[in-house]
């Protein structure tokens, strides 16, 4: 190596410590400090819509809203589980709703949604929440599967933006959620269809936020949430490499950090912060041997392996 290589290699590599620290500095400030810093919003007079809400992390949402005075309302095609909550919700003092609604179909979501004006009042909160995995690798999985999870997955989440955006941007009030998933900024092994569902919800979540120009306004807010396998049924059977660095997730405890992201307009949650945050960052600077080796290293490459699942345990 030239003295001159020598001499560009060094400052390369100190100007990349110096991004390391400002993105890390940035962090800092945005995510940490405003999530105790800021005023929790009231939400008591605010109409909870909650797609995926027979069951999982969808009954913890309508649990959570309900017990701060909201009125909530679950779309799931498993009625008699959306009617099983909205009594869990009820008996708590609360005001709950369920329908049967198939969200991957653009019909059902805008009859739905007209029902629901009509039946209890404007959605001023959506929360996205519906989702499917198949948990085989793209070439095993039947087409008809693959279609499945692109339905539920995304193409709802344009059907839902459609039906109750509109409303809020009018009002200049609201908050919309997305449950996306870490797999929506890294490919994981057997998970090829749900990751590629999850990139294209994230993206789609980002474009509409400038589509509905919320950074200009005050009163619309959105929320997208990136979390770890958790224990809600939905990856059922997966076991975790390295369980006392990266465990499976306890729903109630990302639930709280959901809540406080929403209570306080914040953009981004990712769990565990303190692993995904940086590494998305380390994602786009560390070379692509180190970055396959570390995925090895925590076995995300095999921990689909003794995955069961929700449906296939039903």
């Amino acid at each position: 190596m030239s003295l001159v290589s020598g001499v560009v290699f060094v400052v390369q590599f100190l100007w990349l410590l110096v991004k390391i620290t400002y993105y890390s500095l940035v962090s800092l400030v945005v995510f940490c400090i405003p999530s105790f810093l800021r005023t929790k919003k009231d939400v008591s007079n605010e109409i909870v819509l909650i797609t995926g809400g027979a069951c999982g992390f969808g009954r913890l949402y309508a649990l959570e809203f309900t017990k701060r005075g909201a009125t909530v309302v679950l779309w799931d095609i498993n009625v008699d589980g959306a009617k099983a909550v909205a009594e869990e919700c009820t008996s708590l003092g609360g005001k709950a709703f369920a329908y049967k609604v198939n969200v991957a179909s653009s019909e059902d979501v805008y009859k739905a949604a007209a029902d629901v004006t009509k039946d209890v009042g404007d959605v001023t909160i959506l929360v996205n929440n519906a989702g499917v995995v198949n948990g085989t690798t793209l070439l095993d999985t039947p087409d008809k599967l693959l279609h499945r999870t692109i339905d539920v997955n995304v193409k709802a989440a344009m059907w839902l933006y459609k039906a109750f955006a509109p409303n809020m941007l009018k009002n200049n009030h609201g908050h919309i959620v997305t449950m996306a998933s870490v797999a929506g900024f890294y490919g994981v092994w057997n998970l090829a269809d749900y990751c590629a569902s999850k990139y294209a919800v994230c993206g789609l979540e980002e474009a509409m936020y400038y589509d509905m120009k919320l950074y200009e306004n005050q009163g619309v807010h959105s929320t997208i949430i990136h979390p770890f396998f958790m224990n809600t049924g939905m990856f059922a059977g997966v076991e975790v490499g390295y369980p006392s660095v990266l465990p499976m997730l306890k729903p109630e405890h990302v639930m709280k950090g959901c809540m406080d992201a929403i209570l306080t307009n914040q953009r981004y949650v990712y769990s565990p912060g303190y692993i995904f945050r940086p590494a998305l960052v380390l994602k786009q600077i560390i070379p692509d041997k180190a970055l396959t080796a570390a995925n090895i290293f925590f076995k995300f490459d095999s921990q689909m392996q003794t995955f069961t699942g929700r449906q296939k345990k039903d």
